[in-house]
């Protein structure tokens, strides 16, 4: 079969052009692979990208023969032509006949990001030098266009992420604790690693706060941080939030959308509350974590991703395995790297400075003064068990902000807005009276005592020292030991 008349001297010129005006990566490398062949005048070809990371190269796009069950596949950097080529810059040609083939690098300027490879030439002989140098010159404009087209889908991935977070207000990760250090520690120690991370703990700890100062810790650190709430979407939405989906894949699918793990290449995928997501789902993330590879929904092409998962649940998973409503070998391949976060109850010295941010930001937002906090409103807020952490902290902060004036904010104005502390104010009192109190710790007895003559006496320490029968500096040991002392 004769070769089709082309002038060629502009045609890998032109088509290069046309080539640069694809914007869209998926639909650039279906063109270009095309476009390969026929420069090369061959039946068959594939382009391979280099993975940096994991040494090797992906089959990206296949034309002809070479698309039975080849893209996908990865090839070590340093197997045969495909390897030499790579590394030395060089195009090639291997072998004659009708199993002769041509390989050349994808340079753009001074960097190479894969190779390309052709074989079965129309009409079999052998490839000349004049082919060989037109297959170059051809695999240097695909490079360029694919230069293009993903520092794109860089800046639109960066564009969709910042328009997603865009309501999520990041709440500040204040560590003055030795609990909320101790897990800060490990995570520090996980981020340097590309294991799973599985952040446990109550609602409101600040589980997405540690994942991102993970995802800033680790090499990772330049590409792309993307969370999902998997407890925040309904089921039929969450697959194409992961994954994404094609345009026409369902009704109201009106454009191509790129989903959450797309998003994340290169980068770290924060998955939010994954002890609620529904088994359909649990399926898919499995094989996600298993091949390295998404599908989106309506889609046939499946799509490699480098992604580095930080899991959060407010659930005891193991439990939830027990009882059929998570699979265990999903367990097994988020519970790599376990870090527990401590609730608010279990870290009083962070109290006080994550409270005084708050007011400071929400005074700020309305054009206000930020209020003091008497000692004795301290005291009250490090009485109170915090069933909603940090976020129960922030919302009270604003609650006072908005609605209460400008004095300083006293026990008495946390007395509606805190119901628990003066049921614990009662049980101190309780306390002083009998040895033993139902259902409190030798830890909340002593705590509740501080915190109730603390009240009575205003914050004044020599006055609730004499109540409590110690010395003034007794009762400042006590107070810091329960992080009840106020700073300064």
């Amino acid at each position: 079969m004769a070769r089709p008349d082309r002038d060629e001297g502009r045609q890998p010129a032109d088509t290069g052009t046309a080539l640069a005006a694809f914007l869209d990566l998926d639909d650039l490398m279906r063109r270009a692979v095309v476009y390969a062949t026929e420069s090369a005048g061959t039946q068959a070809c594939r382009i391979l990208l280099h993975d940096a990371e994991s040494h090797e190269f992906v089959v990206a796009a296949t034309f002809g023969p070479m698309d039975e069950a080849s893209r996908g596949r990865r090839v070590p950097e340093g197997e045969g032509v495909v390897g030499a080529v790579f590394t030395s810059g060089e195009a090639h040609i291997a072998s004659s006949g009708p199993h002769a083939s041509m390989t050349a690098p994808l340079a753009a300027g001074d960097k190479t990001i894969g190779v390309v490879e052709t074989t079965r030439r129309i009409g079999g002989g052998a490839f000349s030098a004049a082919d060989l140098e037109r297959f170059a010159s051809c695999c240097g404009l695909i490079a360029i266009a694919l230069e293009s087209a993903s520092l794109y889908r860089r800046v639109d991935n960066e564009s969709e992420i910042i328009k997603r977070a865009h309501d999520d207000r990041a709440r500040p990760l204040i560590a003055e604790s030795p609990a909320m250090r101790h897990a800060l520690r490990q995570a520090e120690r996980a981020a340097a690693g590309r294991s799973t991370v599985l952040l446990t703990g109550e609602t409101g700890t600040g589980k997405e706060q540690v994942a991102r100062r993970i995802h800033d810790a680790s090499p990772r650190a330049a590409r792309s941080f993307v969370a999902i709430n998997c407890a925040a979407l309904p089921e039929g939405l969450l697959e194409s939030e992961l994954f994404g989906h094609e345009k026409g894949a369902f009704t109201g699918a009106d454009r191509r959308r790129i989903g959450r793990f797309e998003l994340a290449d290169g980068g770290t995928l924060f998955l939010d509350e994954i002890g609620d997501l529904p088994p359909a789902a649990q399926v898919k993330l499995l094989r996600v974590l298993q091949e390295r590879e998404i599908s989106r929904v309506g889609g046939t092409q499946s799509i490699r991703v480098n992604v580095r998962l930080i899991a959060a649940t407010h659930r005891d998973l193991a439990a939830e395995v027990r009882d059929g409503r998570f699979r265990e070998d999903l367990f097994f391949r988020v519970h790599v790297v376990p870090i527990r976060l401590p609730p608010l109850r279990e870290r009083p010295e962070d109290i006080e400075p994550l409270f005084e941010l708050f007011l400071r930001r929400f005074a700020a937002e309305v054009g206000r003064p930020p209020r003091a906090v008497m000692p004795a409103g301290l005291a009250r807020m490090r009485a109170h068990r915090w069933p909603g952490n940090v976020r129960e902290l922030e919302n009270l902060a604003e609650r006072l902000l908005v609605l209460g004036g400008e004095q300083p904010i006293d026990a008495d104005e946390l007395t509606g807005l805190l119901p628990d502390a003066p049921a614990l104010g009662a049980r101190a009192t309780a306390a002083a009276a009998a040895p033993v109190i139902e259902d409190l710790s030798l830890w909340e007895r002593e705590h509740a005592l501080l915190v109730q003559a603390l009240e009575r006496t205003a914050g004044n320490q020599t006055r609730a020292a004499g109540l409590l029968k110690i010395t003034r500096e007794q009762l400042r040991t006590r107070m810091r030991r329960y992080g009840l002392l106020p700073k300064g």
